[in-house]
């Protein structure tokens, strides 16, 4: 897969990244080889860690340290690594992340879903980790939708942090130029020249919620956007009027419905 559709370079459209899932379902030795397959062909490096104080317990029992730890003894404290949640770290672990410049995606909505804690966005950026936002999966997301996740990441950061610690435009720089950072693309994530003309636009006229706005962009956030107008990736309209362009969205709800129900009949 790496070979045939891993792109590299300014404006790559489709890049693969080596993903074991988290410490509970892999050995020392699966990390290991993972970033060693990655590294051969440039591909970054992924994974879930410190998301839930269970998976620490697993840690220190199955491989005799915390998850940090095995992240570093199986070779992946680097730069070329994001990963999710990042929940339950000690003060020296986040130093060391930070010094190896690791990339983390906050996942709000998931980790108050679950009941796993909250992500300590302010220090890890602090101690020079880069932060994005994530929806992560629909085990424990139903909605998988960027905008809203860009909300609950400024009240849940807020809430935790205080007032004068968290802005609208925290939560908004975590979701682009934080989250093009997590990935290692300096060709995305704000509107500049030389970038890739990436591009979300919401009307504000349309909707009661957003009513007697003061600043466009903290109605986007507080008011709670949630559909985009437009979008275009890499200079290309994919979404106008609120619809997608290149596709039917009706037959991609059929289908997706069809096949949960198929997997629900099964389990």
């Amino acid at each position: 897969l790496i070979k045939r559709y891993h792109q590299i370079g300014h404006g790559s459209m489709i890049q693969i990244a080596v993903a074991p899932c988290s410490p509970f379902e892999v050995t020392t030795e699966f990390m290991q080889s993972s970033a060693h397959l990655a590294r051969q062909y440039q591909a970054p490096l992924h994974t879930h860690l410190a998301e839930t104080n269970d998976e620490v317990v697993f840690c220190q029992t199955t491989y005799g340290c915390r998850p940090v730890r095995f992240l570093e003894d199986s070779g992946w404290l680097k730069s070329d690594v994001w990963l999710a949640h990042g929940i339950h770290f000690t003060d020296d672990e986040i130093n060391r992340l930070g010094s190896a410049r690791i990339g983390i995606s906050h996942c709000p909505s998931s980790n108050a879903l679950l009941a796993s804690g909250c992500c300590p966005v302010p220090r890890l950026e602090q101690a020079g980790c880069r932060v994005g936002l994530g929806v992560d999966g629909s085990a424990s997301n139903d909605a998988s939708n960027l905008m809203q996740e860009v909300r609950q990441a400024f009240l849940t950061q807020r809430s935790a942090h205080g007032i004068g610690a968290i802005t609208h435009l925290d939560a908004l720089r975590w979701a682009t130029e934080g989250s093009a950072a997590c990935l290692n693309r300096n060709d995305i994530g704000c509107i500049a020249p030389g970038k890739c003309a990436d591009l979300a636009l919401f009307r504000l006229d349309q909707e009661p919620r957003f009513s007697g706005y003061g600043d466009p962009l903290a109605a986007l956030v507080l008011c709670g956007a949630h559909r985009a107008d437009r979008v275009m990736v890499n200079g290309r309209w994919v979404v106008e009027d609120g619809k997608l362009v290149h596709a039917d969205l009706g037959d991609i709800i059929a289908n997706h419905t069809r096949a949960a129900r198929t997997i629900q009949s099964i389990v």
